[in-house]
C-alpha cells in the first residue's frame, strides 16, 4: 500500500478527518495528505499511503486550482459561509466586462494576508484560537502566486449577487481572502459562499474517487487498484535514468559524479530534487545536483524503493 489516491473530499469533513477515514480503510498503513482542504470546501485532496508519505511534502508546491462561488454584498467574519454576517451592502450595477477586468487585476505575485480564522499559527496557537477569543494579534502576510483568476459566471439579478470563478494558485493561497479582496474593490463586500478544488498539479476531479468508492474497494479488498504510484504526483521534477551500479550508491548515501549535459535543458543545481530511476525505469528516488569543484555530484535527498 505504496502511493496516492486522489480523494474528492465530501463537504463537512477535514483534511484531518479523511485521514483519519482513510487510516480506517487500510489499517497498519501510514497516511498523510497533500494540502489542506477546509471543510466546508470539497474536491481534490491528494492522500498519501505508506512511502508516499515521504514525498507528500512536494505535493504543497504543485499549482492547484479552484471554482469559487462569491456572494457579494454580504460580509462574514470568517470570509466564507462558514462565518457569522457582518454588514449587508447593496452591490453597485456590474458588468461582466468590469469584474473580468477586475479579475485580471488581481492576478500576478503578490503579498496576501492571512485571514484571521486559519490554522496558520503564531506563537504556537492557531489565528482562529485568537480570533474566537477575541484577542488581537499582529496581522500575517506570505507571498502567493496567482496565476489565473477567470470570471465564469456573473448572477447579477440574483436575491444574493453572486460571481462564479475559476482560479490557479500557488501553495499558501486562501480563495476566501480573494473572496474578500474582491467585495473590497467592488465596495460592497464579499464572502465565498462555496468552493471546489478541481486540480492539484496533475491530480484531476474528473479522476478522483469519493470517500464512498474508497469504502467499497476496501471491502472488496481492491484499494491497491486506486493507489497511484509514488510518482504520479512529482511530475513537475525533473527526471534522470541512473545505472543500477549508480543507485546502489545512492541507495547507500554515496554521492554520485555526474558530468553536466550542456544546453539550457540542463538541470540546474541547488534546484529542486530531481527524480531517479533505474536502467528498468523504476522509479527508485529524489535526488540533488550539487557543484562540487568543477563537476557534479547527485546526492541522496529521499531513497523511496525497498
Amino acid at each position: 500500500m505504496d502511493g496516492i489516491i486522489n480523494l474528492n473530499k465530501a463537504a463537512g469533513i477535514s483534511s484531518h478527518d479523511a485521514v483519519a477515514a482513510m487510516r480506517r480503510l487500510a489499517p497498519g498503513t501510514r497516511v498523510g495528505h497533500g494540502g489542506t482542504l477546509d471543510p466546508a470546501a470539497v474536491g481534490v485532496l491528494p492522500l498519501c499511503l505508506g512511502r508516499a508519505t515521504r514525498v507528500a511534502e512536494y505535493l504543497f508546491d504543485l499549482r492547484k486550482g479552484y471554482r469559487a462561488s462569491i456572494t457579494l454584498g454580504v460580509t462574514t467574519d470568517t470570509g466564507d459561509a462558514e462565518g457569522t454576517i457582518g454588514s449587508r451592502t447593496t452591490p453597485p450595477p456590474l458588468t461582466a466586462e468590469r469584474v473580468a477586468t477586475l479579475l485580471k487585476s488581481l492576478t500576478g505575485r503578490q503579498q496576501q494576508e492571512v485571514p484571521a480564522y486559519a490554522a496558520a499559527k503564531y506563537r504556537g496557537r492557531p489565528l482562529y484560537d485568537y480570533a474566537r477569543r477575541g484577542e488581537k494579534i499582529p496581522s500575517k502576510k506570505r507571498e502567493i502566486e496567482i496565476y489565473r483568476l477567470e470570471l465564469i459566471a456573473l448572477c447579477p439579478d440574483a436575491a444574493a449577487p453572486q460571481i462564479v470563478c475559476e482560479v490557479e494558485c500557488s501553495r499558501g493561497t486562501y480563495i476566501r481572502a480573494l473572496a474578500v479582496e474582491i467585495g473590497n474593490r467592488l465596495g460592497c463586500g464579499a464572502y465565498l459562499s462555496s468552493l471546489e478544488r478541481s486540480f492539484v498539479g496533475p491530480l484531476t476531479i474528473e479522476d478522483a474517487h469519493t470517500m464512498e468508492e474508497l469504502t467499497a474497494a476496501a471491502a472488496a479488498d481492491e484499494l491497491a487498484k486506486v493507489l497511484l504510484p509514488l510518482d504520479q504526483a512529482l511530475l513537475h521534477l525533473e527526471a534522470l535514468t541512473l545505472s543500477d551500479g549508480a543507485v546502489d550508491d545512492l541507495r547507500n548515501g554515496r554521492s554520485v559524479p555526474w558530468e553536466l549535459p550542456a544546453g539550457p535543458a540542463a538541470p540546474a543545481t541547488g534546484g529542486p530534487p530531481l527524480r531517479i530511476y533505474d536502467s528498468g525505469g523504476r522509479f527508485r528516488a529524489l535526488a540533488r545536483l550539487e557543484k562540487d569543484g568543477a563537476g557534479h555530484l547527485l546526492k541522496t535527498e529521499k531513497f523511496l524503493s525497498p
